[in-house]
């Protein structure tokens, strides 16, 4: 029964992600699916410093904005990767690093953009799970 779970999830999120690249295709860009992810992302972000609420509203103010477009596509990326930098291990600077050089020589926007955002998903998810096994084992007296 889990597997059946887990297969339903990894299809829902390749369906999400589609359909991303196929609103980022539309003339003009349909932003309103790449929002909401950007807003999850940003919640997801938050939870590394679950009580600095400061740094909370520093994030949310570095990467949200009011109109999700082309002009900002570029500045929100940049400070997505910038905060995971911050959460992660530093041997996902590699990731980092890939998703910047990418970007830079990109001409599918909108394929770029649906594939990072899907990988950024599992990456937070990932780097969560480590952050929070790093501190319960903190917490217990043993090595990070």
């Amino acid at each position: 029964m889990e597997n059946i779970k887990l297969q339903l999830e990894t299809q829902f999120q390749k369906a999400f992600f589609h359909k991303i690249k196929e609103d980022l295709s539309k003339e003009p860009p349909d932003v309103e699916h790449i929002t909401v992810i950007i807003q999850e992302l940003v919640t997801g972000l938050c939870k590394f410093v679950p009580n600095k609420t400061e740094i909370h509203e520093f994030i949310k103010g570095d990467i949200l904005v009011k109109k999700v477009d082309v002009e900002t596509m570029p500045r929100i990326i940049d400070r997505l990767i910038h905060w995971i930098e911050q959460f992660q291990a530093p041997v996902y600077d590699s990731v980092t690093k890939r998703w910047r050089d990418n970007y830079k020589k990109t001409t599918n926007y909108a394929e770029f953009i649906s594939g990072f955002l899907e990988e950024y998903y599992s990456h937070i998810e990932i780097t969560y799970k480590e952050t929070w096994e790093a501190r319960k084992r903190i917490a217990n007296g043993e090595n990070a």
